[in-house]
């Protein structure tokens, strides 16, 4: 999921049970771990579902909650999905023609559309049915869900790209691109998930913010750094004044300003910095950071990576140190071009 390589095993080979309730495992003697295995195939009385079930039926996972170790499992589906979204990416790549995301006719596009409009109802199905799983449904597996969701509609290929990976003419050729991806509906939804991935990233434990997760932030920052500065510079952000100055937190709560901005392209998105109030009584409130800033954005991202580590005696890792650099970089740029 962070390097975009080919994932090591199909999703059609896990059709192994999923793995079994904690309190199983967590039996002291062969006698109670024997007991604990025949109460926990009662109840279900039947064979534990695998990763391969839940896909064909997510309601499953509800059904067969007393057999399995729910909160790994809800990880073990997440983390499976994305092998279904790198498929329709690496399908979305080959059929899609240059310099268009969307609108050709074409028996391959109406196929495209309507598998990731599939893909798109079967995380909403997940959600549903996790609804009320506060307790299984961490902050973990929820960056999870989000960077998902957020790849679904946005190409992180695109994103790297018109961010300078592969030199100033690639970043060229994908802007007309991105262009028009910002003027539609998925640019304002993936705009919301990488909101969310902030927000998620600020609620995790002390210390734990780092490796994949950490990735994860990086990832939902340069989202909110191309929207900025494609909108900056085709001045669609003159748009949200048409519709009020209402400012709209793509890292807040779901709330009906937030609908309002995803499907009408109404106010003007913006997120929070760290809850400092938490850390300290005295602190002054979090800071706004609009969208339409990029170089403000990129520091309230590299906040949140450091903030999970300060007061810890475990220092700031690595690859927290490195993604930090390359944010400030990436915020340098927009400013340094007039789009900070």
């Amino acid at each position: 999921m962070t390097q975009f390589c080919n994932p090591s095993m199909s999703y059609a080979e896990l059709t192994l049970p999923l793995p079994c309730t904690k309190a199983l495992w967590f039996s002291r003697t062969a006698e109670e771990f024997k007991l604990r295995y025949l109460e926990a195939r009662t109840a279900g009385n039947k064979r534990p579902p695998s990763l391969v079930d839940l896909f064909r039926d997510i309601n499953l996972l509800s059904s067969s909650h007393q057999q399995l170790d729910v909160q790994f499992a809800i990880s073990v589906y997440l983390h499976g999905f994305w092998s279904l979204i790198w498929e329709y990416r690496q399908l979305n790549t080959v059929y899609r023609p240059a310099g268009q995301t969307q609108g050709f006719a074409s028996s391959s596009n109406l196929l495209l559309n309507s598998r990731h409009q599939e893909l798109c109802d079967l995380l909403q199905t997940f959600q549903v049915v996790t609804l009320d799983w506060h307790e299984m449904l961490s902050a973990q597996e929820s960056i999870v869900l989000h960077l998902l969701l957020m790849n679904l509609h946005v190409s992180l290929d695109d994103l790297q790209l018109f961010s300078g990976k592969e030199g100033e003419e690639q970043a060229r050729k994908i802007y007309p691109t991105l262009r028009q991806w910002s003027e539609s509906l998925a640019a304002r939804q993936s705009l919301w998930h990488a909101g969310q991935i902030l927000r998620q990233g600020k609620l995790f434990p002390p210390g734990h913010l780092k490796d994949f997760y950490a990735v994860a932030v990086h990832h939902a920052a340069l989202c909110l750094w191309t929207y900025g500065v494609v909108t900056k510079a085709s001045n669609q952000q003159q748009l949200s004044l048409e519709y009020g100055e209402q400012i709209v937190f793509v890292d807040g709560e779901d709330v009906p300003n937030v609908h309002r901005f995803v499907t009408f392209g109404s106010g003007r998105p913006a997120i929070r910095g760290p809850d400092s109030a938490a850390r300290d009584p005295l602190a002054q409130p979090p800071a706004v950071s609009l969208v339409r800033d990029p170089r403000s954005c990129m520091e309230v991202a590299q906040d949140a990576l450091r903030a999970n580590f300060e007061g810890g005696q475990e220092g700031l890792p690595p690859i927290n140190e490195n993604i930090i650099h390359l944010l400030k970089q990436l915020g340098n740029a927009a400013w340094a071009v007039g789009l900070g």
